[in-house]
């Protein structure tokens, strides 16, 4: 009699396993699952362009799980103190294997208890989580370095008779927590040297849609040593995306690379003047209260540019910023109100022929506006497609066009 009990449950939530993950899944990580009699595993992974250190920062965050970890209301620390103020304090928590954590979930639950059973520093962090009094599951982070930042595998897996609700709402929640987690690691900038050579002539020179227009002739015809030998990373990043691209359609290149292969070379010089550049915190305005900094931030975050919110120097003014984002974009809190400028974000420069410098690059390097960038990469991000988008240098339109996409699934849901 047990027996056939059993054969029923572990049809019926294959079933229902079948169902809830036909659902359509718009995710730029790697996901698996595994269902077999009393034992339920998933695998996310993605990868970041972030150092390991940075991510095991946003992990060992406990006090952040309720905004990117999903089931998860609340995480506190278990401290064993006489004093009660300290009893859930993450001041006084040890961070250590062995240590209690109580979990509570998005029901009318109480806490359950939890443990962190292995940590090893910016490679593997393992906890022991209770979601309900039948259903306990151990998670694992492991972080591998790679040549673009740092690959992170969440691994989750339960046994027993309700191992079965590991795998429930995982298409519709489970899988995005690396998605999730992504909000809150800090985005690494490598800036290059530039050249200390003497005054240097170049020779001809093609722009950049001119260069990935010829790479990806050459990568169609079989050849790939002139896409590889490209010094550039950002370019050589779109050239390896339009390679892809192109090859999805029946290497057939798109009408502004074949326009571009028409171009003439023009002879430029270099010089071994340094690039002018201002420091990331001349991007915001100066404030005399954070509370102001705060709201500045954010309102420009929900407008599509997140580099305000990257180039807060303050760490916890930081962390602040990002939390109100996660909460008012679940509904919790209410957009707030933009705070009057005391002065402008950005002074122009001083001289005139600095300031005109900028637009000749744009002009000579993309010869798109930023509008048709734009709806063209949201439209490539749309279809699963992210490379060309996290090879832009821009930030400011990277996290316009990512926006659009958030705001795109969210139409489609």
């Amino acid at each position: 009699m047990i027996l056939i009990i059993a054969i029923i449950a572990f049809v019926l939530v294959t079933t229902l396993f079948i169902l809830d993950a036909s659902q359509d899944q718009n995710l730029s990580s790697e996901v698996s699952t595994f269902l077999q009699p009393f034992f339920a595993e998933t695998i996310v992974k993605q990868n970041f362009g972030s150092t390991p250190a940075l991510v095991w920062g946003a992990l060992t965050q406990l006090s952040d799980y309720n905004f990117w970890f999903p089931g998860v209301l609340r995480l506190l620390p278990v401290v064993k103190t006489d004093r009660y103020v300290h009893r859930y304090s993450f001041d006084q928590f040890k961070f250590a294997p062995g240590s209690e954590i109580r979990l509570r979930p998005f029901s009318l639950s109480p806490t359950f208890k939890g443990q962190i059973t292995a940590i090893e520093d910016n490679k593997q962090l393992v906890m022991e989580m209770r979601f309900n009094p039948l259903h306990k599951e151990t998670v694992i982070f492991n972080l591998e370095p790679t040549a673009e930042g740092t690959s992170v595998t969440c691994r989750r897996f339960s046994r027993g008779l309700f191992s079965w609700m590991t795998l429930w709402g995982f298409s519709k929640n489970k899988s995005k927590i690396l998605d999730n987690l992504g909000y809150f690691i800090p985005e690494q900038i490598i800036e290059e040297k530039p050249d200390e050579s003497e005054l240097t002539d170049s020779g001809p020179q093609f722009s950049r849609e001119a260069i990935i227009a010829r790479a990806v002739q050459a990568g169609l015809d079989g050849n790939l040593d002139l896409v590889n030998a490209i010094p550039d990373k950002p370019t050589r990043g779109l050239a390896k995306a339009m390679l892809v691209q192109s090859k999805r359609k029946g290497n057939v290149l798109p009408e502004h690379l074949v326009k571009a292969l028409s171009e003439d070379p023009t002879a430029t010089t270099k010089t071994n003047k340094p690039a002018i550049k201002s420091p990331e915190t001349d991007l915001l305005p100066a404030f005399e209260n954070k509370d102001d900094l705060i709201s500045y931030v954010v309102n420009k975050a929900l407008d599509g540019d997140n580099e305000s919110i990257n180039a807060i120097p303050d760490k916890p003014t930081r962390g602040k910023a990002k939390a109100m984002m996660v909460k008012i974009k679940r509904g919790a809190v209410e957009r707030p109100k933009m705070p009057e400028l005391s002065q402008p974000a950005s002074a122009p420069a001083s001289d005139g022929s600095l300031s005109k410098e900028p637009e000749l690059q744009v002009t000579s390097e993309n010869k798109e506006s930023d509008d048709d960038i734009i709806s063209r990469l949201i439209a490539t991000g749309l279809g699963g497609n992210m490379d060309e988008i996290n090879a832009l240098e821009s930030r400011v339109l990277r996290g316009k066009i990512k926006a659009g996409i958030v705001k795109a699934k969210r139409a489609k849901n």
